[in-house]
């Protein structure tokens, strides 16, 4: 069954199309109640002083890696040329507690970095950013190179083509003669290995060349997470998402594992704004276009 943009409908757990793609249950770390809270003050002193927010309060802002070629996540806007989207507006939130203000942080106390998804990991362990929003997977295999927050969005994996495209499952394409076009160092080129083995894989460092790359009849599908699917989607009616979710893709802010304290503060964060009222607000800001806003990701 094929899929326009108007007839995603939001489902359970963080993930806006499961109601019609299949529904996902949550892969997560869980956490134990935070000890560490926000601070009462602007002062980096408020933080133990070997802790990771004090070398972020000493340094004067928070360096956050994000998209910047991702619809609805993170996407650089061309007349403001700031990055805009659901994973910044998260961790706005955080640099937000980590220096007690209501201000936006954006740029004096947040500095936003463009990466591609092979960049993620290698930058948190160069200790080049403080924390990775950018639609990443928790997986076994990357906890072992780093840390991650608890899941802030539920996502699946599924299919871009062509609408005239007799593709409807992601079987269709385990064939010699058939492309499926991703990004390297994702878990969407892991997961069409495991699931179309036969297909031969065009790899970019960023969708939005395998969303080219379908235009031109180089790649017979773009898979990727759904949600990155339905920004897409959402630029070209030429296209449909078909195939459902055949993969659950729990998102988390990724942390390097020398941030001493800083997993934790994020996740206490992260704890807040899904009771509060401001992962929802986000959602409805962001996503709010492919359906009714729900519950957040436990």
């Amino acid at each position: 069954m094929a899929f326009s943009r108007r007839t995603l409908v939001a489902g359970a757990a963080g993930s806006p199309i499961a109601a019609l793609l299949a529904a996902c249950g949550a892969n997560q770390q869980t956490a134990a109640p935070s000890s560490i809270s926000s601070p009462a003050s602007g002062a980096a002193t408020a933080f133990p002083a070997t802790s990771h927010m004090a070398k972020i309060m000493q340094r004067g802002k928070l360096i956050a890696g994000v998209k910047q070629d991702q619809p609805l996540f993170g996407m650089l806007n061309p007349r403001t040329n700031a990055i805009e989207g659901f994973d910044v507006d998260v961790v706005k939130e955080i640099t937000k507690a980590l220096f007690n203000t209501k201000d936006d942080p954006f740029p004096s106390k947040l500095e936003l970095r463009g990466v591609t998804s092979a960049q993620r990991i290698p930058l948190l362990q160069e200790a080049a950013v403080d924390i990775i929003a950018a639609t990443m997977t928790v997986t076994d295999e990357r906890k072992q190179q780093i840390d991650f927050s608890d899941t802030y969005y539920m996502a699946g994996q599924s299919l871009l083509v062509k609408k005239e495209s007799t593709i409807t499952k992601i079987q269709d394409l385990d064939k010699a003669d058939k492309t499926v076009c991703s990004a390297t160092g994702s878990t969407s080129e892991q997961n069409i290995t495991k699931f179309a083995p036969a297909a031969q894989k065009l790899l970019f460092a960023g969708y939005a060349e395998c969303l080219t790359a379908i235009q031109q009849g180089r790649a017979d599908a773009l898979s990727t997470d759904d949600i990155i699917l339905a920004g897409y989607l959402d630029t070209d009616p030429t296209l449909k998402m078909v195939g459902g979710q055949f993969t659950q893709e729990p998102y988390g802010l990724g942390i390097a594992k020398a941030s001493t304290g800083f997993q934790e503060f994020v996740n206490n964060e992260l704890r807040k704004m899904k009771t509060d009222g401001r992962w929802k607000a986000i959602y409805t800001k962001w996503l709010g276009m492919t359906g009714p806003t729900p519950e957040p990701p436990k």
